[in-house]
């Protein structure tokens, strides 16, 4: 009969200190409209986003309304991209939640911790699902290898695919009675992707890379105390690109034969004109001066002042036409 170990020892065979500490922590935020006619109130928002029975969501009315529903999990079993060697077998659970900005715009944001060659072989599924949002690594990977293999794979049925558990999760809204399935604006769902190798004592350090495929790729290096405000970051860029790209598309569209300009000019103002607050909902100085330098580089601030400023003057111009036809048919 094996014996207890005493204080501060272990046994031979058991696992070192580190064996079963996340390495690596792969997301996906999925960011898209509110099949809604009107942006939610904050109580039916905190009601549509009670996703877990008996769990009250995460809410704040300033400087923006955001609700953030429970964490969900998700079991997996997949494999994991990498550029070389044998893709790992990934087992365990994915974590995800909703995310509602200012009642309209809704995201889901799902990521997993990676512990790396933590087993040969797969467990029974107790041990995966007494930790949650873990999976564990059947197979040896190198961390920096499966962070790009992550960010640059190419879509596959057996492949860890987080943007798509964050989709589930925003369907769920739809289900709701508080939701009434008629958005007036026209917009598409966009994505982003993020990666984090856990380095203790290191400081952070990030690449944001904006693809051509229109999907942001955010890689960085974190001491893991800092990860819930990485996560929280990486919201943010993904909820700022795509008011960006939404208002874009509404002012091209406006330009298009066919088409009133104030049906697609309206509801874009209305809808997304005052939730441009980056930095609103970064609580650290390290995510703050993140988004600065990414300002340095990208400047999207500027670029939505100055798409905002276009498209006002659209508005301005309509309603001066629509003055002086209005005359004009008096006048006749």
């Amino acid at each position: 009969m094996a014996r207890p170990a005493a204080p501060g020892q272990r046994h031979e065979n058991s696992d070192p200190p580190d064996k079963h500490r996340p390495q690596v922590v792969l997301g996906a935020v999925t960011t898209g409209l509110l099949n809604t006619s009107e942006p939610l109130p904050m109580e039916a928002a905190r009601q549509a986003l009670a996703l877990l029975p008996g769990v009250s969501p995460d809410w704040r009315r300033h400087p923006i309304e955001q609700v953030v529903s429970p964490d969900l999990f998700f079991g997996l079993d997949c494999k994991l991209a990498v550029r070389s060697g044998a893709q790992p077998r990934a087992i365990g659970t994915a974590r995800a939640r909703a995310v509602l900005t200012a009642g309209h715009v809704l995201q889901g944001s799902a990521s997993v911790a990676v512990v790396l060659d933590a087993s040969k072989r797969r467990l029974p599924w107790a041990h995966y699902a007494a930790r949650t949002g873990t999976v564990e690594a059947i197979n040896k990977a190198d961390p920096a290898d499966l962070v790009t293999g992550f960010l640059h794979a190419r879509a596959g049925n057996t492949l860890l695919d987080l943007g798509k558990t964050g989709s589930y999760v925003m369907s769920l809204l739809d289900r709701v009675p508080q939701v009434d399935r008629q958005a007036r604006l026209k917009t598409q769902t966009r994505r982003l992707l993020w990666a984090a190798q856990l380095v203790p004592g290191t400081e952070p350090e990030a690449q944001v890379e904006a693809g051509d495929d229109g999907v942001f790729r955010v890689r960085m290096a974190i001491a893991p105390q800092l990860l819930p405000t990485f996560v929280d970051f990486c919201e943010v860029l993904a909820l700022h690109d795509w008011l960006l790209a939404a208002l874009k598309n509404a002012f091209d569209r406006s330009a298009r034969r066919g088409r009133r300009a104030e049906d697609e000019i309206d509801p874009a103002l209305t809808y997304l004109g005052h939730i441009w607050n980056p930095t609103a909902h970064l609580s650290s100085q390290e995510m703050r001066s993140l988004w600065q330098a990414l300002e340095d580089e990208a400047q999207l601030t500027w670029e939505w002042q100055s798409t905002l400023t276009r498209v006002r003057d659209k508005v301005t111009l309509l309603t001066r036409k629509a003055i002086e036809e209005t005359l004009h048919k008096e006048s006749v």
